[in-house]
């Protein structure tokens, strides 16, 4: 039951400038690596040149493409160019946007390229209002929950080194925004994976 991914995460990318070719060949080491990423664009920190990001993600997104897996996406303070590089890849990309925090005007148009969006302990924060309505709004059938362990843990354990465990903080207030079960909305995200990662 367990499986990995493999990416460099857009604050490494100054330093970790990989190909598309190497990123598929540490893939390809291990069949229990299921996605490319987490990769995309971090505009808050800088933490790496915004060229060199860019650069990244789009061989990210070209190895993803190859080996025909999900592409997990981190977009930070840069709605405007991730999607722009995303509506102009492949249509036949599978994306993933983990710790999804974004606007609803993106969501949406990220909607239209039919991502999943993937719910972290940010929407049990109270000052998450407009991320949990962005969530209220996205259908069921796109929906993950993930902990992004060791940061984010959910109310109550905010504060806390996150840990897998916590998910059910997450879904528990998913479920209250999507007014469904607990118990159907673990079926339904475990279902959502399963179609996204394993082709279930």
């Amino acid at each position: 039951m367990i499986y990995g991914t493999f990416g460099i995460h857009p604050h490494e990318t100054n330093n970790d400038q990989v190909s598309k070719d190497e990123i598929i060949k540490k893939i390809n080491t291990n069949s229990k690596i299921i996605g490319v990423g987490e990769t995309g664009l971090d505009f808050y920190y800088n933490n790496s040149d915004k060229d060199k990001q860019i650069r990244s993600f789009k061989n990210h997104i070209d190895a993803a493409l190859e080996l025909d897996i999900p592409l997990i996406v981190h977009s930070r303070n840069a709605e405007a160019e991730t999607y722009e590089i995303l509506k102009n890849s492949n249509k036949n990309l599978k994306i993933l946007m983990h710790c999804f925090t974004g606007s609803l005007s993106f969501a949406l148009k990220l909607m239209e390229l039919n991502c999943y969006f993937s719910a972290s302990g940010i929407i049990t924060f109270k000052n998450s209002t407009d991320l949990q309505n962005t969530f209220k709004e996205l259908p069921l059938g796109r929906l993950l929950v993930e902990t992004d362990s060791p940061f984010l843990a959910p109310e109550p354990m905010r504060g806390k080194k996150n840990e897998p465990s916590f998910v059910r903080y997450t879904l528990k207030k998913l479920s209250e925004l999507k007014n469904v079960d607990m118990g159907e909305l673990d079926k339904i995200t475990t279902e959502n994976f399963n179609r996204l990662f394993l082709n279930k």
